[in-house]
């Protein structure tokens, strides 16, 4: 170590473009350094790929409940203006499948979710799976209360297994 600040010390002073005054300030700085070696290579071996352990904080808990619990809130709404089945609701779309000529699955409705990593009861879902749960039936259920309320038209959906669900209509009789 010695050796290494002797060298520093002569590569310092051949330097004519230093001033005196940093030359005291590198020897505080030599001198405040050389005693720390096991601080660096703690520093170099946490940067070398050693996990930084970090604390979870009760706070960081409940703002993370609280934000899921929100969201949840605001797609459970969604959910429900999306599966609530009403003629009136409906008719728009389906007199634009109409003029369309009753193209087979034609999509009327779409609903974008984009469920929680972990839902505010602790389980992680898929899009289906948080779609029922948010809606509290079964998928087969609420496409089943559409059918009651129509006649000559079978529903299904689609979905691309993230973040959209599609509702979608075909002719069943000609």
């Amino acid at each position: 170590m010695s050796e290494e600040v002797d060298s520093l010390s002569s590569t310092i002073i051949s330097n004519k473009s230093l001033e005196p005054g940093y030359l005291s300030t590198l020897s505080t700085i030599i001198t405040d350094i050389s005693g720390t070696q096991e601080m660096f290579s703690t520093i170099i071996g946490d940067l070398s790929g050693v996990p930084i352990r970090i604390p979870l904080s009760i706070n960081d808990l409940l703002n993370s409940y609280e934000a899921t619990v929100v969201k949840e809130t605001a797609d459970r709404s969604a959910v429900a203006t999306f599966t609530t089945p009403s003629v009136e609701g409906l008719k728009p779309e389906l007199y634009k499948w109409a003029a369309a000529g009753f193209p087979s699955s034609y999509a009327i409705s779409r609903l974008y979710l984009s469920p929680p990593s972990v839902c505010s009861d602790g389980v992680n879902r898929t899009l289906l799976h948080y779609f029922e749960w948010l809606f509290g039936k079964s998928l087969a259920d609420w496409l089943h209360s559409l059918d009651e309320i129509t006649d000559g038209m079978i529903f299904m959906f689609s979905h691309d297994g993230f973040t959209k669900i599609t509702l979608h209509v075909t002719r069943t009789s000609v």
